[in-house]
């Protein structure tokens, strides 16, 4: 399927994280969208999404990482990975941020959680194959209460605040970067990671950027590919609005791939 990047690209300053939900569903157009979406958006092989409808009860456990518990959250997407493939990690968080950020360009909320669910409640309810393995979920519903636009601004420049600076990002930081680079860097820089570690590293040349991962610490169940992934997304994302159409080559360890515009 084609990337809807505009509009991708414009939900990246109003997705943030949300606990807790008003449990009310979502119309069979939204729910019909959403599973769509996870049934068409397979961008790498080893890695897909799954909509559950049904009832989550036993799914959340207790406190979710720093977020605090999940409640009435309605639904959610299982990001399903089939752990033979080298780079199931990556694929999947770059599908995953894909699914989260159509829904946030819907109103709705989000909360990627790679460690803190039942794994056994939902292969219950999901069929997985051979060396399939849930990697990460998301509730998607409504917030309880609604952040206002000026709210959203200000988490978005909080955030950001919060970030590392690009030049901290980058393995080659003296180099004088293209305009549509930046721009995809700026909107990389802004992806969602565990405990806000943000792990990836940037190589730039004049066609090209290269993710890698740096070193981190203190997170175990979340692997750092897969926050590479959704940097990537975003990284695309903003390459796409500059119009700058590329490729993405997996590479092995310690780098992650690298998206060419020539």
């Amino acid at each position: 399927m084609n990337i809807p990047f505009e509009s991708w690209y414009a939900a990246i300053s109003h997705r943030y994280s949300q606990r807790s939900f008003n449990g009310q569903k979502l119309s069979n157009e939204s729910l019909e969208r959403l599973e769509n979406l996870c049934e068409e958006f397979r961008p790498f092989r080893g890695a897909r999404a799954s909509f559950v409808r049904a009832p989550l009860k036993g799914v959340f456990k207790g406190i979710v990482g720093s977020y605090g518990m999940i409640k009435n959250a309605p639904h959610l997407a299982a990001f399903i990975g089939d752990t033979s493939f080298p780079e199931v990690q990556e694929a999947t968080g770059y599908l995953g941020e894909g699914v989260i950020l159509e829904a946030t360009s819907m109103g709705l909320q989000t909360c990627w959680i790679g460690g803190f669910f039942r794994h056994e409640v939902l292969e219950q309810i999901l069929e997985l194959e051979e060396n399939e393995k849930i990697l990460a979920i998301t509730p998607v519903g409504y917030g309880v209460s609604m952040k206002s636009t000026r709210d959203k601004v200000m988490s978005y420049a909080i955030r950001s605040h919060r970030r590392k600076s690009l030049e901290n990002l980058l393995t080659n930081s003296n180099i004088e970067l293209p305009s549509w680079s930046r721009t995809a860097l700026e909107a990389a820089r802004l992806a969602p990671s565990a405990a806000n570690r943000q792990p990836w590293r940037f190589t730039v040349d004049a066609d090209s950027i290269t993710v890698s991962t740096g070193r981190v610490r203190g997170v175990s169940r979340i692997s750092s590919r897969l926050d590479c992934g959704i940097a990537m997304l975003h990284l695309e994302l903003g390459a796409k609005v500059q119009n700058k159409e590329g490729s993405w080559e997996l590479l092995s360890a310690p780098y992650v791939a690298k998206y060419s515009t020539s």
